[in-house]
């Protein structure tokens, strides 16, 4: 078999297992989702008892929540449609990310490293819907409607995230399944050697923020991208973790933020054998969350030509 047949055989094995990972992660969170719920449910009923007995007015009380989440919703697409649209459609900056890439490559060449361009990346989400402009024969489905699929262009990597809950603060509620989205680097040692791996990608985004905490409920909202690197060579080598890139979690905030980061990760040296597939995963996490009405958070390397994850490379040395 052609090496490159392996190394494309290898990585839909780990991406397949990897599926089912993620799969396991959204049934379990679903059935902690589906008990809460449940339990709700019967708490509702002494609740009401519980603030009639007080001598609360539980009909107007809930009037006055239906009135003030209306004009939160409102506010909130107000401030969505006024200041999102500029997150969306400001300038690519692809093209400095390729000068960047090749300078990068050049130096690294000279100083013997093996810079290898991305083999393959993969995103899974929660909801298949989700998927667009998939490659035939490159996306599938599994658990509660889940979804995963291989990119036509590796090295462009397109995913998002969002949420909102007009709930109240004493209600379960589910957020939306993370994405994850990874990118594969494969080769074939030519010496049994300790190597070290350094990948590098650019983060082209932005995140929303809205929540307008009061005494009387409990909004607020949160975005965490989070960032993990492998070394698969005959097993996994193990997941190293990375501090979170974005992590935000606020109470009272209006704010569109765009994010353009070339970030660097670098792997604990590892000794590979000669002659056997190695490869390479950097794996990311997309978090969002809000809660209360008119609370909204978005973390987003999707929409317009200017947000998307474009790995660059991985450089190889021996050491």
């Amino acid at each position: 078999m052609e090496s490159l047949d392996v190394l494309d055989k290898r990585v839909r094995e780990l991406t397949a297992s990897r599926f089912k990972e993620f799969e396991a992660t959204l049934l379990r969170n679903k059935a902690l989702y589906d008990r809460a719920a449940k339990l709700d449910k019967g708490r509702e009923k002494l609740r009401r008892e519980y603030l009639q007995s007080t001598g609360v007015n539980v009909a107007k009380l809930e009037a006055g929540w239906a009135k003030d989440a209306r004009r939160q919703a409102k506010e909130r697409q107000d401030f969505l449609e006024e200041f999102r649209p500029s997150a969306i459609s400001r300038p690519d900056k692809s093209r400095g990310d390729a000068k960047e890439a090749a300078v990068r490559t050049a130096v690294l060449a000279e100083s013997s490293h093996l810079v290898l361009p991305p083999f393959a990346s993969s995103i899974f989400v929660g909801n298949a819907g989700a998927i667009v402009d998939a490659p035939p024969g490159d996306s599938g489905t599994g658990a509660i409607n889940s979804g995963w699929v291989f990119p036509a262009d590796p090295s462009h990597i397109r995913v998002t995230t969002s949420s909102q809950n007009d709930i109240a603060c004493f209600l379960a509620v589910a957020g939306p399944p993370d994405p994850e989205f990874a990118v594969n680097f494969a080769f074939i040692p030519a010496t049994t050697a300790t190597y070290s791996m350094t990948a590098i990608l650019a983060f082209h985004g932005f995140y929303v923020l809205r929540s307008d905490d009061s005494w009387w409920n409990c909004r607020h909202a949160e975005v965490k991208l989070s960032v993990q690197m492998n070394v698969h060579q005959y097993v996994d080598i193990g997941w190293q973790q990375f501090p979170a890139l974005i992590d935000r979690n606020e109470s009272n905030d209006d704010e569109v933020t765009t994010y353009d980061r070339t970030q660097f990760f670098d792997y604990t040296p590892v000794v590979l054998k000669a002659g056997d597939p190695v490869v390479v995963t950097v794996k990311g996490t997309l978090h969002a969350f809000a809660r209360g009405s008119g609370a909204f958070a978005e973390l987003n390397f999707n929409d317009g030509t200017a947000n998307y994850i474009w790995p660059l490379f991985l450089s190889v040395q021996q050491v």
